[in-house]
């Protein structure tokens, strides 16, 4: 961006919230910060919203399925606890720009997944594009494929898509050209270490497959995007880093790749649950330090709907009188 000095001065002098918040200001909620919020657009309920993303995409699903007038496809997606023992729609999680972009670009061009992604292990199948799981027979790992299809054939439809970015550390099939979800078991990098590749995404990677998937929402006629970074930080890194020093670098990314996106497209807006969640420190977290209070989770996801869906609720997010609660199992960024 650049502007004219005196474009510069007249924005500066206009804008109410151009200083940190005080203890005073009304965006201070106590312990958390509330930024202020300049929707792109409002929706009424009745409305359908689509989940795509992290973890943290579960959380806000959970904290909309509170509310009547919200349609939730993605939660309607279930498996057996014998194959993943956390939330039961926790299989659609998409932790990095890779997975994201070519879950959305399937989604919109009808394309399937090549079963070479399907592996064999010691106790059965495992399906290197979900984010884990137990070993399945073969022709499950191919149906359940077919069942979070059927789940993806809502998006187009969507009143609201919720993007969350979680992470910039991937693996990649080299074999298939398609980034992974999870890490191949270690008895196949071992075995085919030519197959494998690891990627730290920087923006000059990431940025370019965000913006072919965000681009084909667009022109399949989604006219709402609401784009997110997940506040949960990085589990493990390859990096060689200190995991705290990595993970700093994956949300820089991430946020960057978000605000080109939202500049670049009048559908998409960004909205910062990534900030106020940090604002709050390691005190918004659970004693593990990775995943995010249910009572901040209220908080955040009553901010976003006092601004996107005022016909449903106050806006409750800077008060700061939520209760907490114990946090729901989460795994990944």
């Amino acid at each position: 961006m650049k502007l004219d000095a005196l474009e510069a001065l007249k924005i500066t002098r206009d804008n109410p919230n151009k200083r940190f918040p005080s203890e005073e200001d009304p965006r201070f909620g106590g312990d958390l910060l509330f930024p202020s919020l300049r929707p792109k657009f409002v929706l009424d309920a009745p409305a359908k919203v689509f989940t795509i993303g992290s973890c943290f995409a579960r959380n806000i699903e959970l904290a909309l399925l509170d509310h009547d007038g919200i349609e939730l496809p993605t939660s309607e997606f279930s498996v057996p606890k014998s194959e993943w023992e956390f939330r039961p729609n926790g299989l659609l999680n998409e932790y990095n720009p890779g997975t994201i972009s070519q879950r959305i670009l399937s989604a919109v061009g009808g394309g399937g997944d090549p079963e070479e992604t399907i592996v064999e292990g010691k106790d059965g199948f495992i399906d290197l594009l979900l984010p884990g799981g137990s070993p399945v027979p073969f022709e499950r790992a191919v149906a359940r494929r077919q069942e979070i299809e059927v789940v993806y054939e809502s998006l187009l439809s969507s009143d609201l898509v919720i993007v969350t970015l979680g992470l910039i550390e991937a693996w990649f099939d080299e074999e298939t050209g398609l980034f992974l979800n999870r890490m191949p078991m270690r008895q196949d990098l071992k075995k085919q270490p030519e197959r494998y590749s690891f990627y730290r995404l920087g923006v000059s990677d990431a940025l370019p497959l965000l913006d072919r998937a965000f681009g084909g929402l667009v022109d399949a006629g989604v006219e709402r995007v609401l784009l997110t970074v997940s506040p949960v930080p990085l589990g493990t890194t390859f990096s060689g880093e200190d995991v705290v020093v990595a993970n700093s670098f994956s949300k820089a990314v991430l946020r960057v790749c978000a605000e080109e996106l939202a500049q670049k497209y009048p559908q998409v807006d960004y909205f910062p649950s990534y900030e106020m969640v940090s604002s709050g420190g390691l005190g918004a977290f659970n004693p593990d330090n990775i995943h995010v209070r249910d009572a901040v989770v209220r908080r955040v996801t009553g901010h976003m709907l006092g601004a996107y869906f005022p016909n449903l609720a106050p806006d409750p997010g800077a008060n700061g009188h939520a209760s907490d609660g114990a946090g729901v199992a989460q795994r990944g960024a």
